[in-house]
């Protein structure tokens, strides 16, 4: 396990959301640096693939959401990282309800290219 700073940033108001961007850095390794970017097209592919109920407009608060019950609930909510060689990642979040795992949301990274980590 290891502390993975979350920056969540949008753009736009919250009547008008345009996109919505995640970054993913590590202290203790200076290379470590993920991105998710989601505007609202890409958004209802993720809705209808994974079957959300939310809007694209309540995105941000779910996903600050759920990065805060994975930090005070460790227990019950996961969020777990799946790196891959060719640049690409996974975080998905799930609940662990005793007897299942469910998960509840996956994103989509990318390794952020060599210019954006110097």
């Amino acid at each position: 396990l290891e502390a993975i700073r979350v920056k969540i940033m949008e753009l736009g108001d919250p009547n008008n959301l345009q996109n919505v961007k995640i970054e993913l850095t590590s202290e203790n390794d200076l290379f470590f640096n993920y991105t998710h970017f989601v505007e609202e097209d890409s958004f209802r592919h993720m809705q209808e693939n994974q079957k959300l109920m939310i809007e694209f407009s309540d995105y941000t608060n779910i996903l600050i959401k759920m990065v805060n019950s994975s930090i005070k609930e460790p227990n019950s909510f996961l969020a777990v990282f799946i790196m891959n060689r060719d640049g690409t990642a996974k975080l998905d979040f799930i609940q662990n309800i005793e007897y299942k795992f469910i998960e509840l949301l996956s994103c989509d990274f990318m390794a952020s290219p060599e210019d954006t980590v110097r």
